[in-house]
């Protein structure tokens, strides 16, 4: 039997860096990528205005219920008790 030579890997071609117009090239396309899919997330194109938009309307002075800036009713429910089943179970 004959022995087979082993085999050699293929001579890969150098690396040769990216030139400096390529690179900036490069990063002002990501740059312009960015902006434009955070604006188009901001404002969607062809987005109907919202009809309550054009009807918000600041408080007058001395008013403080039902308009914007103004102070809204909050109730706060006191917790219940926390049953003997739940105290048990640890």
């Amino acid at each position: 039997m004959s022995e087979k030579p082993p085999e050699v890997a293929p001579e890969l071609p150098r690396f040769r860096p990216i030139p400096r117009r390529r690179r900036l090239l490069l990063v002002a396309l990501a740059i312009a990528t960015a902006i434009t899919v955070v604006s188009m997330l901001l404002d969607p194109p062809g987005r109907p205005e919202h009809p309550r938009d054009t009807q918000v309307r600041e408080c007058p002075t001395g008013r403080g219920v039902n308009c914007v800036g103004g102070k809204a009713q909050v109730l706060l429910l006191a917790p219940d008790a926390p049953s003997a089943a739940a105290s048990a179970a640890r």
